[in-house]
């Protein structure tokens, strides 16, 4: 679909006001000037987790897994790590609360999709991203047997019941050169003649 006249462009609708853009900046320049926490120390790590909380509440800023990381002091492929318990040094208390901040950030992303409040298509990269989300498509292989495994009668009445029934030819017009041939015909009850 074409851009209408007197429309707003696609790209129009994302940009910031010189003023929008100068508050979000000084909301994450405030996230950025908190001391590293000490991941070791499972109550800094919880009070820290308290602050970034109240701190978004209180600036009116929408939770995420990059402001978050800075909140913590660290970059957002490291607390990833750190959540999925790969940094031996960090104990388990504190992977917990991170787990906990990264459920929470997953939901306010699922809420903020689903009731229109941010647009699907960024929602959907970040979900991909940053919470383990992806498209999948699941195949279902079944093997089948191409010899068939069974009650030999129930094979052979199931293939030549199709077949057109077997000649008799008298034993005085068989050629003597021929190879003998033995013929078996089963009926479809299944008795053979």
């Amino acid at each position: 679909m074409g851009h209408r006249k007197g429309d707003p462009r696609p790209d129009e609708q994302i940009q910031t006001t010189p003023e929008e853009n100068a508050e979000l900046i000084m909301k994450m320049y405030g996230l950025s000037k908190q001391p590293k926490c000490d991941m070791t120390d499972p109550q800094a790590v919880a009070e820290r987790y308290d602050w970034y909380v109240d701190y978004c509440f209180s600036h009116g800023l929408r939770p995420s897994v990059a402001s978050l990381a800075l909140a913590y002091g660290y970059s957002r492929d490291w607390l990833l790590q750190m959540k999925n318990g790969l940094v031996r040094s960090v104990p388990a208390e504190s992977v917990d609360t991170l787990k906990s901040a990264w459920d929470m950030l997953t939901a306010l992303m699922e809420e903020y999709m689903m009731t229109g409040k941010i647009n699907p298509v960024p929602a959907i990269f970040l979900l991909k991203n940053n919470h383990g989300y992806k498209d999948q498509t699941e195949t279902v292989v079944v093997k089948q047997d191409p010899y068939e495994t069974g009650n030999p009668e129930e094979i052979a009445r199931k293939y030549l019941s199709g077949m057109a029934p077997a000649l008799d030819v008298p034993q005085e017009n068989a050629r003597t050169d021929a190879p003998v041939v033995e013929t078996v015909v089963v009926d479809q009850s299944g008795t053979v003649e």
